[in-house]
């Protein structure tokens, strides 16, 4: 028997942030405003601190613009998006691109480099495979045949232009896209005067500033099996988060989880242990292709490349329970780390 398990709009956001309106605050001279649209495919929440209202509402308004367009550029969903013409045109001819697709996709090499693979934006033959709506597990064949097709090293960039080599090869920015539009949304409020505000796009965080009660903003992370439970809480300031997990979309099967974060070198579920990865860096785009990555390596491995890394820390849950955290996160402000077995109810 195949069960699928997704998410509800508002179960999107599974980062929860604690203290967003001035009635669970204290400063009375502070007024939280908050509002919310679906775009690129989750629950877009953004929280403004401003005495302001009507300069509020215009900074979110150019906010959740500056993310519709992006996603516009970018989805691959959407059939005339850059990144649609660059599929389109695989094995056929190079496609003009935006400089901030290229931005992106330079990026996004950079971190597969990193991660010796474990993230590429190549893995869009696999993904095809993979429906959560109507669930199935894909034949063995075609999945050998995608994995042909998955190789971020086949990528071709020359000026503004990208090209894809192999016919039937397919970006999927997922993993990246997302997050970069959080940042851009966010240089948006900045850009409108806004001092104090998060963005929460399903997961994908940033914050700058503080809240109403002039603390740093407090985050919980969702316990990834019991949605009304934390497993870790911390505050942070003009920082990222961003979370992967086998919980967000997946179907059983005979007893066995399918979850959506595809190993590229297999060209399915990753196998590799974890249940839950945090990342926190500076930017969204990095905190969310790192937290695929690491996700897709394991507790041992991301946790060993998160320690390589610079001003970037993070946590891993296996699927025995058990949380690796990096060699700083620790000492991340107001860090709790809950026993797995606190958040399950008996």
């Amino acid at each position: 028997m195949t069960t699928p398990h997704l998410p509800a709009p508002r179960l999107f956001s599974f980062i929860l942030i604690s203290c967003l309106f001035l009635t669970a605050c204290g400063d009375p001279s502070a007024v939280s405003h908050r509002r919310s649209q679906f775009l690129m495919g989750t629950l877009v929440e953004i929280s403004v601190i401003e005495k302001d209202g009507k300069l509020a509402k215009t900074a979110m308004q150019k906010a959740f613009r500056e993310i519709r367009r992006l996603e516009k550029m970018m989805s691959i969903h959407i059939p005339n998006s850059e990144v649609s013409k660059v599929n389109q045109a695989a094995g056929k001819d190079p496609v003009a691109v935006s400089k901030e697709l290229m931005a992106v996709i330079q990026r996004s090499l950079f971190w597969s480099e990193k991660t010796a693979g474990a993230f590429d934006i190549t893995i869009g033959p696999a993904q095809e495979l993979w429906n959560f709506d109507a669930p199935s597990l894909p034949l063995k064949n075609s999945i050998t045949d995608a994995i042909e097709k998955i190789d971020f090293k086949k990528i071709q960039l020359e000026e503004q232009k990208i090209y894809l080599p192999k016919k039937g090869m397919r970006l999927n920015l997922g993993a990246i896209a997302k997050g970069y539009a959080v940042d851009k949304a966010i240089d948006i409020l900045k850009e409108n005067k806004i001092q104090n505000a998060l963005i929460n796009a399903g997961g994908d965080l940033k914050s700058i500033g503080k809240r109403s009660d002039q603390l740093n903003w407090k985050i919980g992370l969702q316990h990834p099996r019991t949605s009304e439970s934390l497993l870790a809480s911390f505050s942070i300031s003009n920082n990222a988060v961003a979370t992967s997990g086998d919980y967000q979309k997946y179907f059983e099967q005979n007893g066995k989880r399918y979850h959506h974060i595809l190993d590229p070198k297999t060209g399915s579920p990753a196998t590799t242990g974890s249940m839950s990865a945090t990342v926190i860096a500076k930017n969204v785009m990095d905190a969310d292709a790192l937290s695929t990555a690491i996700f897709v390596l394991g507790s041992k491995k991301g946790i060993a490349l998160l320690d390589s890394l610079d001003d970037i820390e993070g946590l891993i849950v296996d699927i025995k329970g058990v949380t690796s955290i990096s060699k700083n996160m620790g000492s991340i402000e107001n860090f709790t780390l809950k026993s797995f077995k606190d958040g399950i109810r008996h």
